[in-house]
């Protein structure tokens, strides 16, 4: 072990890796017991009930189902103290194969060009900019 304390015996570009390592939990069987990933899961799904992200719909002949995955992530403030517990539910759509299930493509993103012009347009007007996470 003193030989990785000290980067001794390795490779130039080893010497620079570090250990990472993480609390957050991989699965949902891991983080149900918790009562903290419980209350952020409990908010995410309340948060898409409200914002009437998704609707439930019955499943057409032929179709296939599209899985979700619980993603969680620990977030710290300027401490490094715990401020929050992030879950988030997401759909597997990495499942799925263009022309089979699906033939549209849309992904709403801003381009760092018209980022930077409206950025420059509101210091040149004094505008104040405010930024959001939509919840």
């Amino acid at each position: 072990m003193g030989d990785y304390v000290s980067g001794e015996g390795l490779f130039e570009d080893e010497v620079h890796m570090a250990l990472v390592v993480s609390t957050d939990p991989l699965n949902f069987e891991e983080a149900v017991k918790s009562a903290n990933w419980r209350l952020a899961m409990n908010s995410e799904i309340k948060s898409i009930e409200k914002n009437q992200t998704w609707t439930l719909t019955e499943l057409p002949t032929g179709a296939k189902r599209i899985g979700v995955k619980w993603v969680y992530k620990t977030k710290y403030n300027e401490q490094k103290k715990i401020n929050k517990y992030k879950a988030r539910l997401v759909a597997k759509g990495y499942s799925q194969k263009y022309g089979v299930d699906y033939t549209e493509v849309f992904a709403l993103a801003a381009r760092m060009d018209t980022v930077r012009m409206i950025t420059a347009l509101a210091a040149q007007k004094n505008w104040t900019i405010f930024q959001l996470d939509v919840k």
